[in-house]
């Protein structure tokens, strides 16, 4: 399954990450700033708001499943 996780960065949202590729899923991990991020391996890492939704749009597209981190609803 190809799964998009919003706020792979954080917390709850690497443990998902986590979870799901050792399930074997492919994942696309939306974070502010994919720079910062160069431990979230074997992911298709990518830039991405959730207050806008164009890129929201843009990073779930072909996706089966989205995930986002709750915490990320209240920045």
């Amino acid at each position: 399954m190809r799964i998009v996780v919003f706020g792979a960065g954080g917390r709850a949202g690497r443990r998902t990450v986590a979870e799901a590729r050792r399930r074997g899923h492919q994942i696309t991990a939306v974070v502010r700033d994919p720079a910062g991020h160069g431990d979230l391996t074997d992911v298709q890492l990518v830039a991405g708001d959730v207050t806008d939704a164009v890129s929201i749009a843009q990073a779930a597209a072909g996706h089966d499943a989205a995930i986002s981190d709750p915490a990320i609803v209240g920045e």
